[in-house]
């Protein structure tokens, strides 16, 4: 009769069982054997590095309810002041504007929430996210805002999901003109505001001279005489 063989799943198993059964015994200081200096030196560490990581998370979870209690309450103070919108900031778009109540920054309004969110893949979670000490995972504090607040951003995006009613789906940040040498001027500018380097208003250009050394800019407000090496700054159109 044929001796029955054990799968290398099997066998891998109870190579498992046997070891993590001698790690239980050697705890329990059932198991025990000889340790150099420098190997009882390192163990000793080590257990006293685990039993502060241990003292560490036991003192960050006995005091956690009343810290979350704490953040829901600054959180209802901003929205009882009027704070309705949150903006959050992204990787290459700037910031995208929520209402408050939106599902996609649930877990950073609710506190309760933002210290444990689940995060799913194709119906099966793949991680959570816990504030204890070692992790690193836990909700951002939502940067909530009034509407006014939100309308002084220089650029945002409104959430596609909510439809916040913000004044603009998309503002794009104002161009801010940059100085460039005076040479650059054509007869297409004329009629253009400029103003110099400094930021002294000339008015609107209406013609110019150009000699060896000298260019001169014949504005509404006043003349301006510069070299080629002169910058001025021709303003964006109102």
């Amino acid at each position: 009769m044929g001796r029955l063989m054990k799968s290398p799943e099997v066998l891998a198993k109870e190579q498992q069982a046997r070891e993590q059964s001698a790690m239980e015994l050697m705890a329990q200081g059932v198991i025990t054997f000889e340790l150099s200096p420098r190997q009882q030196l390192a163990y000793d560490d080590a257990v006293r590095f685990a039993a502060e990581v241990d003292a560490r998370e036991r003192a960050y979870y006995e005091q956690l309810p009343a810290q979350i209690a704490a953040e829901n309450q600054r959180v209802m103070a901003d929205l009882n002041s009027g704070k309705l919108y949150l903006a959050n900031e992204t990787g290459d778009s700037g910031r995208v504007i929520h209402f408050a109540s939106c599902p996609s920054v649930r877990h950073q309004v609710d506190r309760d929430v933002s210290h444990e969110v689940e995060i799913e893949q194709a119906e099966e979670i793949v991680g959570s996210w816990h504030s204890g000490p070692g992790h690193d995972f836990v909700a951002k504090w939502p940067n909530l805002m009034t509407l006014e607040e939100v309308e002084q951003l220089p650029s945002y995006r409104a959430c596609q999901r909510c439809n916040p009613d913000t004044k603009e789906r998309r503002k794009l940040a104002a161009r801010i003109p940059k100085p460039s040498k005076i040479t650059s001027i054509t007869p297409e500018r004329i009629g253009r505001e400029y103003e110099t380097a400094a930021g002294e208003y000339l008015g609107v250009l209406e013609s110019y001279t150009v000699s060896r050394d000298l260019i001169v800019l014949h504005c509404s407000e006043r003349d301006y005489r510069g070299t080629r090496e002169s910058l001025v700054t021709m303003l964006p159109k109102q």
